[in-house]
């Protein structure tokens, strides 16, 4: 069983670690962002990007 100086010492690496691949998403998010980011206007409605599927009226024929 680990002692609590090798536990305390696991805790603070991985603190570290999550520091620096939060750092990594900062950096993902920044250069990705902008493309997802809508410049709406005062006048322009926001879209709705989302999709209805209805499986059941997908497989209708057609009258």
């Amino acid at each position: 069983m680990p002692s609590e100086k090798e536990l305390l010492d696991r805790i603070r690496h991985l603190e570290e670690q999550n520091s620096a691949l939060q750092d990594k998403l900062d950096m993902i998010y920044a250069i990705l962002a902008p493309d997802y980011e809508e410049d709406f206007g005062e006048d322009a409605e926001p879209r709705d990007n989302l999709v209805q599927i209805d499986a059941l009226n997908s497989k209708k024929k057609p009258d």
